[in-house]
């Protein structure tokens, strides 16, 4: 006879907000240093290239969109973190090796988000094949893992 875990749904919110925050942090600052900055950009640019991908070009034309880019950043962020403490709630596996987790589920959110961009119509190629790999590194290790180790810590507590 099966058995059904019973979820603590407070602790997968309380941990889906934390570790969302923390992730979307660590990818943004990463992302700033090895994309923006050697390419003299801008973080408001970055945002509102993400709120143009919620809303539609029209974030492109002011800086005050980024602002929504920053809400639609972190909103997101919550909700793949919050995916994954169901995740680790429902597996005892992901938080003993949190670490080759948090690496995989960083693959699985960059492959969903450009799945997403696509049918948003705001996918666009890296330029490079080095860009490419430096958003799969972005998104597995200064996203994945990061969300890994707070649902991991979290968890213990």
């Amino acid at each position: 006879m099966a058995t059904s875990v019973r979820l603590n749904w407070g602790r997968i919110i309380m941990q889906g907000v934390s570790a969302g925050i923390a992730g979307g942090i660590v990818l943004d600052l990463y992302l700033y240093l090895t994309a923006i900055v050697p390419a003299h950009g801008s973080i408001l640019a970055m945002w509102q290239w993400v709120a143009s991908a919620a809303i539609g070009p029209v974030a492109l034309s002011s800086p005050s969109y980024a602002w929504l880019g920053v809400a639609v950043h972190f909103i997101v962020s919550i909700a793949w973190a919050g995916g994954y403490a169901y995740f680790a709630q429902t597996q005892n596996f992901v938080n003993t090796r949190w670490l080759i987790s948090g690496l995989m589920y960083g693959l699985v959110v960059y492959v969903f988000m450009q799945i997403l961009l696509l049918g948003a119509h705001a996918f666009v190629w890296p330029p490079t094949p080095t860009a490419f790999v430096n958003q799969i590194l972005a998104h597995m290790l200064f996203f994945g893992v990061p969300v890994a180790y707070v649902i991991a810590r979290m968890d213990k507590a």
